[in-house]
C-alpha cells in the first residue's frame, strides 16, 4: 500500500469534511429562524400526544396557531381545562369558561346482543363492518373488537367482561380518537360532558319489538324515565332515551325505573 496516497487521501477526506461543515455552520446562521419563546412555553403546556383532535398534525403546530392567535387558548380538546388556563395565562388572554368532555358509549349489548353471524377473521370493527353490516342483529350496537381502544393516545379504554369498551374517566381526556376509529362513529361514541352523571346505554332507533329481538338491555322507548324524572332531563326522541345534561342533577330515578336496565350510572355521579 502507497503510505503516501492513503495520507493524501485521508488529508482529502478532512478537508471535504471541514469544508461541509463550515457550510452547514453558514447556512445556519444564514437561514436560522427565531421561534417565538411564547411558542415553546405554550407547547410544553399542551398534553404532547398529537391526537389531531383539535385539526392540526401535532401540538406544536397548535402552539404555533394559538400564539399568531389563529386558534384559540382552549383548542387543545385533549388538554381540557385545565391546558386552556395555562395557555391563555401565556398568551394573557381570558380563556373564558370551558367545558371538557368524556366519551360515553351508548350500547349494553355485548355478549347479550344477539348474533347475526359467527365471526373468526381479523379482530377488527372496521373491516367486520363490512360483512353485512357487523356480526350482531342490532344497526347500532358495539362490535367489541377494540378498534376504540387501539386508538385510544391516553389508554383511557379497556375491554370489559361483557365485551364491550370499558371508559377510565380520570384518563380519558376527550381527544375523540376513538370515535374517530369506531365504524360507527358518534352514533355509538357520544361526546358527553365531563360531569355528566347517567348515560344511556342505547343507540338503536328501531322500535321496541324489533330491539326486544336482539338485545336485552336496549331502549324501548316506554317512556317510564321520562314521566319519573323530577328534572324533566329525559326525553324519548325517535324510539330512544337523550338526556339532557343541563337539566340532569344525577338523582338516580331513571336508573331505578327503566325496565330495561340501560340507564346508568357514568361514574359522575353528583348524588
Amino acid at each position: 500500500m502507497d503510505l503516501a496516497l492513503l495520507g493524501k487521501s485521508i488529508l482529502a477526506l478532512g478537508a471535504m469534511g471541514a469544508l461541509a461543515g463550515g457550510l452547514l455552520a453558514v447556512a445556519a446562521r444564514q437561514f436560522h429562524v427565531e421561534v417565538d419563546a411564547r411558542v415553546e412555553a405554550v407547547a410544553e403546556a399542551l398534553p404532547g400526544a398529537n391526537c389531531g383532535a383539535c385539526g392540526r398534525p401535532s401540538c406544536f403546530v397548535l402552539a404555533e396557531a394559538m400564539v399568531e392567535g389563529t386558534a384559540e387558548p382552549d383548542a387543545c380538546v385533549a388538554g381540557g381545562k385545565a391546558c386552556a388556563e395555562a395557555v391563555a395565562h401565556i398568551l394573557g388572554k381570558d380563556v373564558g369558561d370551558v367545558q371538557e368532555t368524556v366519551v360515553a358509549l351508548q350500547c349494553g349489548g355485548g355478549v347479550r346482543a344477539t348474533a347475526r353471524y359467527d365471526y373468526e377473521g381479523l379482530k377488527s370493527c372496521t373491516s367486520v363492518s363490512r360483512l353485512s353490516g357487523g356480526p350482531i342483529l342490532c344497526p347500532a350496537g358495539c362490535f367489541g373488537l377494540g378498534d376504540c381502544v387501539d386508538a385510544c393516545p391516553f389508554d383511557a379504554l379497556e375491554m370489559g367482561e361483557t365485551g364491550l369498551p370499558v371508559v377510565d374517566l380520570e384518563k380519558c381526556t376527550g381527544c375523540e380518537a376513538c370515535v374517530c376509529a369506531c365504524p360507527c362513529g358518534e352514533g355509538l361514541l357520544a361526546m358527553v360532558r365531563d360531569d355528566a352523571p347517567v348515560v344511556v346505554r342505547c343507540a338503536s332507533h328501531d322500535k321496541a319489538k324489533a330491539k326486544r329481538s336482539y338485545c336485552e338491555v336496549s331502549c324501548i322507548a316506554c317512556r317510564k324515565c321520562e314521566k319519573e324524572c323530577p328534572e324533566e332531563a329525559i326525553k324519548v326522541e325517535d324510539f330512544v332515551a337523550v338526556v339532557d345534561y343541563e337539566r340532569c342533577t344525577g338523582c338516580g330515578t331513571c336508573v331505578v325505573v327503566c325496565p330495561q336496565d340501560c340507564i346508568e350510572f357514568s361514574g359522575r355521579n353528583p348524588s
